[in-house]
């Protein structure tokens, strides 16, 4: 008698445990093939602080270029003596800024940056990305000759057609 009851609690289980299989190859199958990956419907997004809105960007792959507009919100004229982007990947990205610097930048006035010819950093087709930028710029008004610099840090992530 004992022995028919440990047989039902096997087969019980047994049941349970082929339940338990296929489900985990039906959701290893749907994350391999990209279901499970909510990154692609996130927004994409090009953040700044209030002083330097971003208007626009465009990150674009087949000539290798991350385009941002950007407003001069200071209140004042500046000078804007470097601009880089990188990222956080393995092989960081490397771009050429086209703008010539320094750049004159006159209050309330939008201005377009360029970079071109980007590389590694995962700048791909299709792929998600989220590019630092880093802006030093100055007044020309304060002490002149010797200005202090501002760094100030954006990001912009998006998808790259």
């Amino acid at each position: 008698m004992n022995h028919k009851t440990a047989q039902a609690a096997l087969e019980f289980l047994t049941t349970y445990a082929w339940a338990f299989l296929i489900l985990s190859v039906t959701v290893g199958a749907l994350y391999y093939f990209g279901i499970f990956d909510f990154s692609k419907y996130l927004p994409q997004e090009c953040t700044f602080t209030s002083q330097f809105p971003c208007i626009d960007f465009t990150l674009r792959e087949t000539d290798s270029i991350i385009r941002f507009r950007l407003l001069n919100n200071v209140g004042e004229n500046i000078k804007v003596e470097s601009l880089t982007v990188t990222n956080d990947a393995a092989d960081p990205l490397s771009c050429t800024l086209d703008t010539p610097l320094p750049l004159d930048w006159d209050d309330s006035e939008e201005e377009d940056f360029e970079f071109t010819g980007c590389t590694g950093g995962v700048f791909m087709g299709g792929e998600r990305i989220e590019a630092k930028i880093t802006l030093t710029y100055y007044s020309p008004l304060t002490n002149p000759g010797d200005e202090p610099r501002h760094n100030l840090k954006g990001k912009i992530i998006g998808l790259i057609g």
